[in-house]
């Protein structure tokens, strides 16, 4: 049997930009007797309206040289499996048109008669030729651009827009941003007013409110993909490979209305707001933006919004509050209890689970929790279930006999150094026990809640009343500081939305309960101390962007759900739950000087374990694990994590442009996120398969690669993870070819070597440490990268391996430091002389030092170019590691 692999790929369109069209082909065929692939050609419309063949060009799978096939793992193929593939790149000049379809057909050696073809009819590959938009455009440019958002003209059977009105304009060299304004508006007539149709797009992205609670990414080519949700935000691709951004919002009360898109025929948007804004329907905005960069356009989507916004501080709040905890909950891995216990959770279950799991992970080297949260199930509630009622703040009895200070001092024997605990926003699911200790003590109002998921029936409900939601909060939180806890996970939070209430009543008790709540979090566990869940609402983003400002770079950040639940026993979900967040976090980031998205926990141990885990890893926020300690014994975490510690990340990855308007669960290709560290040295390209079959794809290192050239250098160093592989290339190749089984990841860290002259100018060092390839993201343990200068060391001193005289021209000293904690490091190295040759020269490592640790070993592979260090395990107290290395050519 042969499987065909196509890029671009068949049944979507594929945005190509010039000078250069790209096609492969791979055939992977099953059997060893299978025949082998004779001819193969593109059959399209490229020169016109005739169609025609162009044949494709055998490469050699097996040529070293070229680096296009050096990160192919043959082994993801399957046992048995064997891979032909063909290539063809056409300058863009060859197309007539700027739009074309093709399909691919071939002939095997023993099949001379009859073509074989790929696709049936309509599920050709379309493909649209862009030119690459300068990095710097006309402000004209840019004004078209946006103003091409919107058709100007109304058909027939469309109104007129209700937003003609176009202000507050921001236009630069790298895109432009305006404010709509909505002229007339008639919510409570119609449900849902005309905004307008979107001009020619090529592809829509819509964030839409799956419920009250999350939002989650409908992809297509127009906007009939968010039919019948509610859309909190809208990105589009232009025709003319710009992108453009829109948020609908309440300028003067974004706090008190949330305003959102419906989509209709034709690619119509209309807002709807709620609740309804007949009186001062000034008030509507319509936040547009428009940038070559996708992400570009969402971020100043985002920054014009935090202008328009009526802005309040929390500095005020911030002068009581407790110092930061030392342990971040971002930056050290944690433990949930929720799918080990459920609401069965006690004292003597989490004990005797973390006490095993610690166990088990100290003898194995393996990393443990440092924190724990206790999720749904210690509450003193009348049951566990969505309409149980909290009836006070204690803890149950039964299940903890002693209360919470027992659990946290036994947590801490074994090396936890933070306790968390869950809640609902109003206390528990089903609000307040009206005959219980709590309604003696505070007013309660009661509510009717209409159906929704996560209750899935009408019932009513008992709520503290705003006007004493704060004394109750000081009193809980006070309460869970003398026991001990440090931060707590607060759940159900927009469960307002589920309440028959006016809307200007919902919304007056939502930030009555969030003052509350987050007042008394800074009062009694400082900054960075609560997990906001179930809250992926506009009420939430746009009460966000007016605290921005008052936010500084010093406080740990909140951490904010990215989506809907992990659920390790449906294995359905465990595609879509990472597609999900990936492309969640194309808005999410924007909320980064705040918070630090949380794509929640999982199970270890599981088929699917590895993919969650490197998926967290790169996530730029929490890492935390549940189930039981067998789960955990099942799975080598420290080839993730690492041993002992863990460096998160900067920010979310960034999806790529190519997996932005398909949803990737259902494609053939490659979901694809980067992360560009801090001083842009790196670049960590993390690639996943949450198709259901096999993907044989080329990744486009050149559209992901946005790392400045501050050094002078053109070289790179190329690791990839799943292999170990790393090659130096004096040139950046365009296509990287891997293969992925379905849920499977990998990792290419592409790192711009820094050059270093010799004293006399006849030679060049290319160096670069790219971190701890022995976990994921293991360059993120690099705070400084390779610097130094060529150092006047006294001729005739002897090095301490070669026995080599030091103080020639060609030699160099390197500096490198790394965080406390990692296992070790490994330097891509390469010299060469300064002539229009460029003739390599031998690398001589002859002295590696290293403060802050003691070294286990050192190595340099001539042949590969590489310089391993290995650390004996560093103490616990330890800071910085400084790595010197003393080498010549």
């Amino acid at each position: 049997m042969t499987k065909l692999h196509i890029y671009p790929p068949l049944g979507r369109l594929t945005c190509v930009y010039e000078p250069v069209i790209a096609f492969r082909v791979y055939f992977v065929h099953s059997s060893s007797e299978t025949p082998a692939v004779s001819d193969v050609e593109i059959w399209s419309d490229l020169s016109g309206s005739q169609w025609q063949g162009t044949p494709l060009i055998r490469t050699d799978i097996d040529a070293t040289s070229e680096l296009e096939l050096s990160f192919l793992d043959v082994a993801q193929l399957g046992e048995g499996h064997r891979i032909e593939q063909f290539h063809l790149d056409l300058p863009a000049s060859v197309a007539v048109a700027k739009r074309f379809e093709f399909t691919v057909r071939w002939k095997s050696t023993n099949t001379q008669e009859e073509w074989n073809w790929a696709s049936s009819t309509g599920h050709n590959a379309r493909v649209a030729l862009r030119p690459r938009i300068a990095d710097k455009a006309p402000a004209s440019y840019w004004r078209q651009q946006l103003r091409s958002l919107l058709r100007p003209a109304c058909s027939d059977t469309l109104p007129p827009p209700a937003t003609t009105i176009a202000d507050s304009w921001q236009v630069s060299s790298t895109g432009a941003s305006c404010m709509f304004k909505a002229c007339e508006f008639d919510n409570a007539a119609s449900g849902a007013d005309f905004f307008g149709q979107l001009g020619t797009i090529d592809g829509v992205l819509a964030f839409a409110r799956k419920d009250p609670f999350w939002i989650i990414p409908r992809a297509g080519t127009d906007a009939s993909v968010a039919a019948g949700l509610d859309v909190v935000l809208v990105l589009v691709e232009l025709s003319s490979g710009a992108y453009a951004a829109l948020m609908p919002f309440a300028k003067d009360a974004p706090t008190k209305h949330t305003v959102v898109f419906r989509t209709g025929p034709s690619n119509t948007l209309y807002l709807r707001a709620s609740p309804t804004l007949d009186s001062a329907p000034s008030s509507i905005r319509v936040a547009a933006s428009v940038s070559r960069h996708p992400h570009d356009a969402i971020h100043d989507l985002f920054e014009r919004i935090q202008q328009t916004l009526p802005h309040t501080s929390i500095d005020e709040l911030s002068a009581h509050c407790q110092p930061a905890h030392a342990t971040s909950l971002s930056g050290s891995m944690g433990y949930c209890t929720w799918n080990t216990f459920y609401q069965q959770v006690s004292h003597d279950g989490i004990v005797s689970v973390l006490s095993e799991i610690c166990r088990i992970g100290r003898a194995a080297n393996q990393p443990v929790p440092e924190w724990v949260v206790i999720d749904d199930g210690w509450q003193t509630t009348t049951q566990d279930n969505s309409q149980g009622q909290l009836s006070e703040i204690s803890a149950n009895k039964d299940k903890f006999p002693d209360q919470l200070k027992q659990t946290v001092q036994s947590l801490a024997e074994l090396g936890v150094t933070r306790v968390g605990v869950w809640h609902a926003l109003w206390g528990y699911w089903g609000g307040i026990d009206p005959s219980g200790p709590l309604a003696q003590r505070y007013e309660l109002e009661r509510y009717q809640r209409k159906w929704c998921p996560a209750v899935k029936t009408a019932s009513e409900v008992w709520l503290i009343s705003k006007t004493c939601i704060a004394a109750f909060y000081d009193e809980f939180y006070q309460w869970l500081h003398g026991q001990g806890v440090t931060f707590v996970k607060v759940d159900y939070q927009a469960a307002f939305e589920t309440l028959e209430l006016d809307g200007s009543d919902v919304y007056s008790m939502y930030n009555a309960y969030y003052d509350a709540m987050e007042s008394a979090a800074l009062k009694y566990f400082g900054p960075g101390s609560v997990v906001y869940c179930m809250a992926q609402t506009p009420h939430l983003i746009l009460r966000t962007l007016q605290h921005l400002d008052s936010v500084t770079a010093a406080q740990q950040r909140e951490i904010l759900r990215n989506s809907d639940d992990y659920f390790p026993d449906e294995p359905e979900s465990h595609s879509w739950h990472i597609y999900c967040n990936m492309a969640n976090a194309l808005w999410s980031r924007q909320l980064q000087s705040r918070f630090a998205v949380d794509w929640d926990m999982f199970q270890p141990g599981k088929p699917e374990s590895h993919i969650h885990a490197a998926a967290r890893t790169l996530s730029g926020g929490p890492l935390y694990i549940t189930g039981s300690a067998a789960n955990y014994s099942h799975q080598d975490l420290a080839s993730v994590l690492g041993h002992t510690c863990r460096t998160p990340l900067p920010s979310p990855p960034l999806i790529s442009s190519s997996c932005l308007f398909a949803d990737m669960t259902a494609t053939a290709g490659f979901l694809i996120g980067s992360t560009t560290l801090a001083d842009e040295s790196a670049v960590i390209i993390s690639i996943y398969n949450v198709f259901h079959e096999l993907v044989v794809a080329p990744v486009l290192v050149s559209q992901i690669l946005t790392t400045s050239d501050s050094t002078g250098s053109n070289r790179y160093a190329i690791h990839q993870q799943s292999t170990g592989r790393v090659c130096i290339c004096q040139t950046l190749g365009d296509i990287y070819t891997l293969a992925l089984q379905p849920l499977a990841c990998d990792v290419l860290t592409v790192a711009r070597m820094a050059m270093f002259r010799s004293t006399d100018r006849s030679a060049a060092l290319y160096a670069i440490c790219i971190g701890d390839t022995s976990r994921y993201a293991g360059i993120g343990v690099v705070e400084r990268n390779v610097f130094g200068v060529v150092q006047n060391i006294a001729p005739g001193t002897p090095a301490p391996r070669s026995g080599s005289p030091l103080g020639s021209p060609r030699q160099w000293v390197l500096r490198v430091r790394l965080a406390s904690g990692c296992n070790g490091v490994s330097f891509a190295l390469q010299a060469c002389e300064s002539t229009p040759e460029a003739h390599s020269l031998p690398v001589s490592v002859q002295s590696v030092r290293v403060q802050g640790c003691e070294i286990d070993e050192w190595e340099y592979l001539s042949d590969t170019e590489i310089l391993r260090v290995m650390f004996k395990p560093p103490p616990s107290n330890s800071t910085a590691i400084c790595v010197t290395i003393i080498l010549s050519a």
